[in-house]
C-alpha cells in the first residue's frame, strides 16, 4: 500500500523552508496576478469554443454552453491551485521561488542588476548572479529550461515591486546588502 498522497501523476515539491528571523517575503502584486488569471479565464474559453461548437451540432445549445463553463471552471481551479511566485529575501541571502523551480543564494553571489524576460511578465528588472543558484527544479526538462534562459542565474526582483529601490524588496536590499544600489548595470 502506498503512502497517503503518492500516485499517477502526484508531483512532489521542495518542502518550504522556516521562515528565518527578520525575513521578508514578497508575492507578485494582485492587480499582476488579477490580470494573469482574467487572461488565462479568456484563453481557456476560447480553447473551448471548437469543442462547444462541435457539441452545439450533434446535442443541442444548453449542453454547449454547459461543455464551455464545466471545462473553463475545471481548468481554471486547476489554474489557481498553481503556486504564485515567491520572493524570500533574509539577512543570510535570497529565495526566489516561482513554483516549479527555486533560485536560492546569499547576498555575495549577487554580481550585477540587469533584466530578465519571464512568460508572465516580460521583461523586468533582475539581481543577477555571478553563479548558478538553482536549487531545485520539479524535474530534468525544468531545469534545463531555467538553465537555458538564465532564469538560474536571476532574482526578477521587478516583478514583485516595480519601483523595488523604495519599497520593501529595498528596504532589505539597504539593511542586508546595501552595496547591491552600487553595482554596474549587466
Amino acid at each position: 500500500m502506498r503512502p497517503r498522497g503518492f500516485g499517477v501523476g502526484y508531483q512532489t515539491s521542495m518542502p518550504l523552508p522556516r521562515p528565518a528571523e527578520g525575513e521578508v517575503v514578497v508575492t507578485t502584486p494582485r492587480a499582476a496576478r488579477r490580470r494573469r488569471e482574467l487572461r488565462m479565464v479568456a484563453v481557456f474559453v476560447v480553447a473551448a469554443l471548437p469543442v462547444a461548437a462541435v457539441v452545439w451540432l450533434i446535442v443541442n445549445a444548453p449542453a454547449a454552453v454547459l461543455y464551455v463553463v464545466a471545462q473553463t471552471l475545471f481548468l481554471w481551479f486547476g489554474f489557481r491551485r498553481r503556486a504564485d511566485p515567491l520572493l524570500r529575501l533574509s539577512p543570510t541571502g535570497i529565495s526566489y521561488e516561482p513554483g516549479r523551480f527555486q533560485v536560492r543564494c546569499e547576498w555575495a553571489d549577487v554580481d550585477s542588476i540587469g533584466t530578465v524576460t519571464l512568460p508572465d511578465a516580460g521583461e523586468v528588472e533582475a539581481l543577477i548572479l555571478s553563479v548558478s543558484a538553482l536549487h531545485w527544479a520539479a524535474d530534468e526538462p525544468v531545469r534545463r529550461e531555467a538553465i537555458a534562459r538564465g532564469w538560474d542565474r536571476a532574482v526578477p526582483i521587478g516583478s514583485f515591486e516595480p519601483e523595488w529601490e523604495w519599497g520593501r524588496i529595498g528596504d532589505a536590499v539597504r539593511t542586508w546588502a546595501p552595496w547591491i544600489f552600487d553595482l554596474p548595470d549587466a
